[in-house]
């Protein structure tokens, strides 16, 4: 069994083509009927504004199949720590043996929400499409910006976002890194 931190899984796991491929494969896969996805299990943790969600799904065919533990607490910020996190066990789709551990702390998640997007805007939106509207400020904001990029070109971008101050700090670092 192999463990992966997520700098280890940073490494390899970025938001570009090839990642873009296989998130598109696993939504085609699902669209074609060819996986098994059981509810979600969710449960809140009332007290501590939390909740855990229980993930998993398998493409038929595939060698492997994933669990994935999400944990949302969301009075987290509050003590300097993220309001998500989590990890995913990786098993053998043969045996049901444990293959790896992915300590991603909702690393590739926050990924494939992104790539979602961009396949999304890929299939449904005008080719000619050179204007974005980004709803939040946060991580997943930046994130869905890049992930578009592998898709469209895109000459615009606005924000909107709760707080003017952190709209401003978000278009700040978007005009930084995309210009």
């Amino acid at each position: 069994m192999e463990l992966y931190n997520r700098e280890q899984i940073e490494n390899v796991v970025t938001l570009d083509h090839a990642a873009l491929e296989a998130v598109e494969a696993g939504f085609r896969a699902l669209g074609e009927g060819n996986v098994v996805q059981p509810p979600i299990l969710s449960m809140a943790i009332a007290e501590s504004n939390g909740e855990v969600d229980v993930k998993t799904a398998h493409i038929q065919g595939n060698a492997r199949f994933a669990i994935k533990v999400s944990p949302g607490f969301f009075d987290n910020p509050k003590l300097g720590l993220p309001s998500l996190n989590g990890l995913m066990i990786v098993f053998s789709a043969k045996t049901g043996l444990v293959e790896a551990v992915l300590f991603d702390e909702g690393y590739l998640t926050d990924i494939r929400t992104a790539l979602a997007g961009a396949i999304a805007a890929k299939h449904l939106a005008r080719t000619d499409s050179r204007r974005v509207t980004v709803l939040g400020a946060g991580l997943q904001a930046e994130l869905q910006v890049a992930a578009l990029r592998l898709v469209r070109d895109i000459e615009t971008l606005d924000v909107w976002a709760r707080d003017i101050a952190k709209a401003e700090a978000y278009a700040a670092r978007m005009q930084e890194t995309t210009g």
